[in-house]
């Protein structure tokens, strides 16, 4: 039977397939992602069952996960609280994903297909699309160039360790931002990896990643530094 919505215009949690503890952990850790719930935020377990329609089992096995995750701290006594990084904590992350991608991106220079170029290819072309129309501020994350090159490094382990750095790293980018200009930055950058990776140049998709992702950081803390200076003035998502 469909969902329907409640009084409220809240539409409960879908019930089919996933357990209700993955459902409830998917569309809280997109809240967080998104900055829908900000950085050092409560994230309060009735609250959250209520809004989905669901017990508070499933809501506090997802908060568990997600504290495991990076994205959520628990304390004795206090609760759930989003987690808040510090500028130290983006740099490091940022340390360990320059490397992981790095490596990621040589590997596939070498791995990837003919398929794995003309997706990537649609990607990239999508992605300018949406940002000349500038119609789309989370770009990066619905459509990720990064996502579909680690893919095709055709190393599991490699694209785990990527996923949990970059897990954590969304809530910086939940804070900060790519402003119009780096946005069209970051897509002359994919374009000049993705030239290195279609002519099957490991080191030079290499150094553009790590020429790109130095960028990015350097963006990451501007943005979060600001968001900081005036935090009434609110921040763009990533």
């Amino acid at each position: 039977m469909a969902d329907t919505f409640r009084l409220d215009g809240v539409l409960p949690i879908d019930r089919s397939n996933l357990t209700l503890a993955d459902k409830v952990e998917a569309r809280v850790r997109q809240q967080i992602v998104q900055g829908e719930r900000p950085t050092g935020s409560r994230l309060n377990e009735v609250e959250i069952a209520a809004d989905l329609g669901v017990s508070r089992g499933p809501v506090r096995e997802a908060l568990q996960r997600l504290a495991h995750l990076g994205l959520v701290t628990l304390e004795s006594h206090r609760g759930a609280f989003v987690r808040r990084l510090d500028l130290d904590e983006v740099h490091e992350l940022f340390e360990v994903r320059i490397a992981l991608e790095c490596e990621a991106a040589e590997l596939a220079a070498v791995r990837i297909g003919d398929d794995g170029l003309r997706e990537l290819d649609r990607l990239q072309q999508a992605t300018v699309s949406e940002v000349i129309q500038g119609q789309q501020p989370s770009v990066f994350d619905t459509l990720d160039v990064h996502d579909l090159i680690v893919r095709h490094a055709g190393n599991v382990r490699l694209a785990q360790a990527v996923a949990q750095v970059n897990g954590e790293l969304r809530l910086a980018r939940s804070r900060s931002g790519a402003t119009g200009h780096r946005a069209q930055e970051a897509v002359g950058e994919h374009r000049d990896l993705i030239r290195s990776l279609t002519s099957r140049d490991g080191e030079g998709a290499r150094t553009s990643m790590k020429s790109h992702l130095q960028a990015s950081l350097q963006n990451t803390l501007q943005m979060l530094r600001a968001a900081e200076q005036a935090p009434s003035e609110g921040a763009h998502r990533a």
